[in-house]
């Protein structure tokens, strides 16, 4: 399922145009990149540039690592294109090293024929060196490659184009290209060439068998090396980006104190981390994450969004709000992600529709997106100074991508998930909770395989995100600003319906294990875990009696899949009515890893140890993707959710970066001053485990490695232990929550 496509031509032509625009601003005003900057990770260094021609990461594995291929990744975000390439030593006796590194400051934007737009920069050898296994044009097929154990689709082969003894090109050509006249630069090439400074000379035999059997290219140096300059184009249109100034809210923007200190150095840009933020954020859309994600991704998008948003301008948050609702389909679910540029060609091919040819295609599988809209809404227009007064011009917007106002796209979302959230209210039993869509494997955040345990009902969705998108749309309907819905909504009703939910539906997911059982579990899970039994003492409290959890998930026939986890952070940063008794329940996952989530370099998403199915061990283990490692916006949500919920019995204006109005009356348990205490407690040991690795704080996830001598974990690079390759971007949208969250130590995470 898709929008309606419209006005399809039309924004051709305009791309086009901005195409030859930003070509002709570039030569004229040869301006210097709005951003640029570098980032260090998992054995890589990520290197960004964004001007007024292109955007552009390069990823090349850094001179220190051990890896004899040297890796070389150019994401655009225009298109979703760029080229993979691996640098192999030319020496194949088994003693040849290869040192490959991006001369410094050589990283620029770059031109070709037809105004083809990329990056180039110059790379140094220190050896004879061969091309390996090379990709160019769609990023999808270069993780394809990287994530799929060497998956290559034969429609993806590039062509040797010229060659000679100081360049190469190899040649994409875009699937849907029927013009012959344009063939030759409709797509995506990568560019080897020798500068004139430079001893290097390149040696290329084509392929005998056309684009079946690769050219040998091979760099050949002098001793002491060479450089070669490589280049990266693609015809796709670049994207206008989100600066700074744009982005994030200026300092001096009235306020509580903890946003004035929140605020300082993003909006002028002086802080790196504004400026990564910068580049993964666009006018008309939010990307995830370098460089596997640098498209539309509408969780990704709304839940970094719901964090950042205290820091953010209207035309960000709006910029963010517009992306999401135009993508949503004919039945009001929203999109999960965009597939654009030559992988959309290949994914309608696949889908027996060739002749949409590269128009996008919409995933519509995970069954949480459409549920985290609402909330993000309600929150900007009714809690947050910023959206005052700006909700009837926004919905009344005319869409671009399909055909209808915001108000009216709105309108279907809100009433498909009002509709699946019925059945629950009216008989709260777990067939009626809202599980995985047919066929589908996944559904929520954990979107491996394997990431819910091979659960059928999420825990997040049904007891923290259902019920948010029913309190959001009521607070809405009572504002005055849903009254275009037909038929006319009522409160009450949306009230009754999430009330069912947050009372009834955390109960189905609770886990309880005999105190005995449970410490046996622990220990077998230690042993298998190749970790230390004294990680298990000093805890003493929490090995006398029984051990109470939720479930990560729930199997079609209703059994827990019990696996301690971190998703009560979705509860406590979008719950309306969250009780006392699962607030225990987070307290005392907030304990140190195996009892609990928290290792010394950060919160664990997953564990485990209490599972009475030991082959979870396996299958959620330190090298799985949403195993026992770290998701730093998980770290970030569950920060942002402790301090709403003790704001809401003592708001703290130098703390509190975000608006939250307290529920009147306050929480019950807000008058227990020893469990107030227990959850600033908890507060105060998670902070202490995001301490441990604040350099990894803004990417996506890690893993890690345990020393039984010291009894202390280290952060591990995540591809070198996977076996699937699955790696961490160097920089995610949603890590940067972290910049609209204050330490309550005073400590700073920021860089």
């Amino acid at each position: 399922m898709r929008p309606t496509p419209s006005r399809s031509i039309k924004r051709s032509l305009l791309s086009a145009l901005q195409l030859f625009s930003a070509a002709a601003a570039q030569i004229v005003n040869n301006t210097a990149p709005s951003l640029s900057f570098k980032v260090v990770s998992g054995g890589n260094d990520n290197h960004f540039l964004r001007d007024n021609l292109t955007s552009a990461q390069l990823l090349l594995t850094s001179a220190n690592s051990t890896s004899a291929p040297r890796r070389l990744v150019v994401a655009l975000p225009a298109g979703n294109a760029g080229a993979l390439a691996y640098f192999l030593p030319a020496d194949t006796s088994g003693n040849g090293t290869l040192g490959v590194h991006l001369v410094e400051g050589s990283l620029r934007s770059a031109t070709a024929d037809y105004f083809n737009v990329g990056v180039q920069a110059e790379l140094a050898f220190d050896a004879n060196a061969t091309l390996g296994a090379t990709i160019v044009g769609a990023v999808r097929a270069m993780r394809d490659y990287v994530e799929g154990g060497g998956v290559m689709h034969d429609v993806f082969n590039y062509t040797l184009a010229d060659h000679s003894e100081t360049s190469v090109r190899l040649h994409r050509r875009w699937i849907n290209t029927t013009s012959p006249a344009s063939a030759d630069y409709n797509g995506a090439d990568l560019y080897l060439s020798v500068p004139a400074d430079s001893a290097a000379r390149l040696s290329v035999t084509p392929g005998s068998n056309g684009t079946w059997i690769p050219p040998i290219v091979e760099i050949v140096v002098p001793r002491g090396g060479g450089t070669v300059t490589v280049k990266v184009v693609t015809n796709e249109t670049s994207f206008p980006g989100l600066d700074t100034e744009d982005l994030f809210l200026p300092e001096g923007t009235d306020g509580s104190q903890a946003l004035q200190t929140a605020l300082q150095g993003l909006a002028s840009g002086n802080l790196t981390a504004a400026q990564q933020v910068s580049f993964l954020t666009y006018k008309d859309k939010f990307t995830a994450g370098g460089w596997r994600f640098l498209t539309y991704f509408g969780r990704d998008s709304l839940i970094a969004l719901r964090l950042l948003m205290p820091t953010l301008t209207s035309e960000a948050i709006e910029a963010a709000l517009g992306a999401v609702i135009e993508r949503a389909n004919s039945t009001g679910a929203l999109c999960h992600e965009e597939t654009i540029g030559d992988y959309a060609s290949f994914v309608n091919m696949a889908n027996g529709h060739p002749e949409l040819g590269n128009e996008p295609y919409y995933d519509y599988k995970m069954i949480d997106t459409d549920l985290l809209l609402l909330p993000a809404m309600s929150h900007y227009f009714l809690d947050l100074p910023q959206g005052q007064g700006r909700a009837e011009q926004f919905l009344a917007q005319p869409a671009t991508l399909q055909n209808g106002t915001y108000a009216e796209i709105l309108n279907r979302t809100v009433f498909y998930n009002l509709e699946r959230a019925r059945p629950f209210s009216q008989s709260p039993n777990i067939s009626n909770l809202i599980g995985l869509r047919p066929g589908q494997s996944v559904g929520n955040w954990r979107d491996s395989n394997e990431g819910l345990g091979f659960g059928l009902y999420p825990f997040d969705v049904n007891t923290a995100l259902v019920p948010a998108s029913l309190r959001a749309t009521q607070a809405l309907v009572e504002a005055g600003l849903l009254n275009f819905t037909q038929p006319q909504l009522d409160a009450s009703q949306i009230d009754a319906v999430a009330s069912v939910w947050e009372a009834q539906a955390p109960a189905l997911f609770e886990v309880t294990v005999d105190g005995a059982e449970a410490e046996a579990r622990l220990r077998h899970f230690v042993q298998a875990a190749n970790l230390s039994s004294v990680l298990l003492e000093g805890n003493s409290s929490l090995s006398a009696g029984d051990v109470s959890f939720y479930a990560l998930s729930l199997r079609a026939d209703g059994t827990p899949v019990e696996v301690l986890n971190s998703d009560m952070s979705f509860n406590l940063v979008y719950g309306a009515n969250v009780s006392r008794a699962f607030l225990q329940h987070v307290v005392d996952a907030l304990q140190p890893y195996p009892r609990g989530l928290l290792t010394n370099i950060g919160m664990v998403v997953a564990n485990p140890a209490y599972d009475s199915n030991s082959t979870t061990t396996d299958v959620l283990n330190s090298a799985a993707y949403h195993g026992t490692v770290i998701w730093s916006f998980q770290q970030g949500l569950m920060a942002s959710g402790l301090a709403r919920q003790l704001g809401f019995c003592s708001p703290d204006s130098t703390t509190n970066v975000d608006t939250n109005p307290a529920p009147s009356p306050a929480p019950s348990w807000c008058s227990d001053a020893a469990f107030v205490q227990s959850l600033r407690d908890a507060q105060t040991r998670l902070w202490t485990s995001i301490r441990g690795a604040k350099s990894e704080i803004y990417s996506e996830v890690w893993s890690y490695t345990f020393d039984n001598a010291t009894n202390a974990f280290s952060v591990a690079d995540l591809a070198s232990l996977s076996p699937f390759g699955t790696e961490s971007d160097a920089i995610q949208l949603w890590s940067y929550g972290f910049l609209g969250l204050l330490d309550p130590s005073g400590n700073s995470t920021r860089s």
